[in-house]
C-alpha cells in the first residue's frame, strides 16, 4: 500500500506531464514505455508483484498494492488508503486483459479518463464480444452460458462444443466437448472444484490464425498475419505453441480478407486506439472470427512484430493511452520472415538441458529465454499453453522456412533435455496465490 521512491503518488504534477494509473505489474514494458513518453506512471499491482515493482527504479513514479487489481473495489480502496489524489485528466487503463473492465469502473469512481465500460467488456468478456461480432454480420462461432456444467446438455446448439470459464487464461480449464461422456467428465472437474459460470461455444474447424497490429482513430495502421503451427486446442495432445507470419506479397488474398474481417471486428468492438491481438479460423468459404483483445499478444509475438514491422507494439499501446500520434508509417520493414515459438517444458525432473549458447547456435534463431534450468521438476505440461521451458524466436527466408525451423528446434530440444522421476527440489516457476498466470495468446 506504500508509494515507491522517487516522490509520493500524491505529489503534484509536473507541468505538462500526463498522469497514468495501470493496472497490473504486467507487460512491463508498456510502463517503461509511458515513462519514456514523459508520463507519471502509477502501477497498481498484486502482493505476488510488489518487491519486483518496488525494486525496478524508473518503471514506474509509484506503486500501489491492491489484494486483486481485478476487484474495482480493492483498487479504489487501495488507492484511498495510500492517499493518492488524481486530476480529473489522469488516465486509468491496464495492458493486461483481465483488468480492463476494472480499470474502467475504477475510472469513473475516480472522476478520471479510461475506456467506457462498454468497450472494455466487449474486449474483455468473449460473449458479449460475440453478439457484438455477429450482430455486424461477422462469421463467428455460437455461444451460450451455463452456470454450471450439469446444464451442458440444454445448450442450444449440438457439440462438438468448446467449454472455457470467463475469467481463464492458456487453456488451462478449456475443454473440447464432443461426446456424452466428455460432458460427464466436464462435470467431475467442476466437482473437483473448477466453479461456473462457464462460456460455451461451438467447435470451430479450420487452420487458426493471430493478427496483430496497431488501430488509431478506427483505421488499422498495422496489420500482421500468422499462422500457429498447431491449433491453440492442440497443446494438449502435444501440439507446438508457436506462429510465423505470412507475407503480404505471398499471401494477398488471405492478407485482404483479413484486414476487412479485422477492420469490421474492430468497429463492432468499439475499438477505435490501441493494439490489437485478433484471432480467426481459415476455412474453405472464408475466415471465422474467434476473439479479439486490446492488448498485446503473449508468447513472442511483441519480438516477431518489432523484427520483421519495425513496430514496438507496447510503444504503440502507450501512444495510444497518452494520444501521441502512431510512430508506424515510419518504421522499416525486413525483407525475412519471423516466428516463435514454446520450448517445450519435458515432465520429471530436469538433470540436463541446452544453454542458451546452444540453442541460440541453430539455424535462423535470433532470441532465446529460458524459463526453466536444471533442477526444476516440470508437472501438468498438458493442462497449459504456456507451459514451457523457454522462448525462441526465429527467422527464415519465408514462412515455410520458419516454421520448419521452428520445429526443427523444438525436436531438437526436446531430445537434448534429460529429466529423472520427480523429486524434491525447485519446482517448476508458477502462479502462485494471489498472481494472475501468464496471459493466453
Amino acid at each position: 500500500m506504500t508509494a515507491t521512491e522517487p516522490g509520493r503518488p500524491d505529489a503534484p504534477d509536473a507541468p505538462g506531464a500526463d498522469r497514468v494509473v495501470v493496472l497490473g505489474w504486467k507487460p512491463t514494458e508498456v510502463l517503461t514505455a509511458l515513462t519514456a513518453h514523459g508520463a507519471r506512471v502509477l502501477c497498481v499491482c498484486e502482493p505476488a508483484d510488489a518487491d519486483a515493482a518496488g525494486a525496478a527504479a524508473g518503471v514506474a513514479e509509484a506503486v500501489v498494492v491492491a489484494g486483486s487489481v481485478t476487484d474495482a473495489a480493492e483498487v479504489v480502496a487501495a488507492l484511498a488508503r495510500a492517499e493518492v489524489r488524481l486530476p480529473a485528466d489522469a488516465v486509468v487503463c491496464s495492458a493486461d486483459e483481465f483488468p480492463l473492465v476494472t480499470a474502467s469502473v475504477a475510472a469513473e469512481a475516480l472522476g478520471c479518463r479510461s475506456w467506457p465500460v462498454s468497450r472494455a467488456l466487449a474486449l474483455r468478456d468473449k460473449y458479449v464480444q460475440k453478439q457484438l461480432v455477429r450482430a455486424a454480420g461477422i462469421p463467428v462461432a455460437e455461444a451460450a452460458t451455463v452456470d454450471g456444467l450439469d446444464e451442458l446438455a440444454r445448450v442450444p446448439f449440438g457439440p462438438p462444443y468448446v467449454v472455457k470459464p470467463f475469467d481463464g487464461a492458456g487453456a488451462r480449464q478449456t475443454a473440447v466437448v464432443r461426446t456424452d461422456a466428455d460432458i460427464a467428465a466436464a462435470s467431475l472437474r467442476e466437482d473437483a472444484g473448477s466453479r461456473g459460470p462457464w462460456l460455451v461455444e461451438s467447435f470451430v474447424e479450420g487452420a487458426e490464425l493471430h493478427l496483430d497490429g496497431v488501430v488509431r482513430d478506427g483505421i488499422v495502421q498495422l496489420l500482421s498475419v500468422s499462422r500457429y503451427l498447431n491449433n491453440i486446442m492442440d497443446f494438449r495432445t502435444g501440439g507446438l505453441v508457436g506462429s510465423a507470419v505470412l507475407d503480404a506479397a505471398a499471401h494477398p488474398q488471405l492478407h485482404a480478407a483479413a484486414a476487412d474481417i479485422t477492420t469490421r471486428s474492430l468497429h463492432a468492438l468499439g475499438h477505435r486506439d490501441g493494439v490489437f491481438h485478433l484471432e480467426l479460423f481459415e476455412q474453405a468459404g472464408g475466415l471465422v472470427f474467434g476473439e479479439c483483445a486490446g492488448r498485446v499478444g503473449g508468447g513472442r509475438v511483441d519480438t516477431v512484430v518489432r523484427l520483421k514491422f519495425g513496430v514496438d507494439l507496447h510503444d504503440e499501446w502507450a501512444r495510444a493511452v497518452l494520444g501521441t500520434p502512431s510512430a508506424v508509417a515510419s518504421a522499416e520493414q525486413d525483407e525475412r520472415s519471423f516466428g516463435w515459438v514454446h520450448l517445450p517444458a519435458v515432465p520429471g525432473r530436469i538433470t540436463a538441458m541446452p544453454t542458451a549458447d546452444e540453442i541460440r547456435s541453430r539455424p535462423g534463431v535470433e532470441l532465446v529465454e529460458l524459463k526453466l534450468a536444471v533442477g526444476d521438476t516440470v508437472t501438468d505440461v498438458l493442462k497449459d499453453s504456456n507451459a514451457r521451458s523457454g522462448r525462441a524466436v526465429v527467422s527464415g527466408r519465408d514462412a515455410a522456412e520458419v516454421a520448419e525451423r521452428l520445429v526443427d528446434l523444438t525436436q531438437w530440444f526436446r531430445g537434448r533435455v534429460v529429466t529423472g522421476p520427480a523429486a524434491a527440489g525447485r519446482p517448476e516457476p508458477a502462479a502462485g496465490p494471489g498472481r494472475r498466470p501468464d496471459r493466453a495468446l
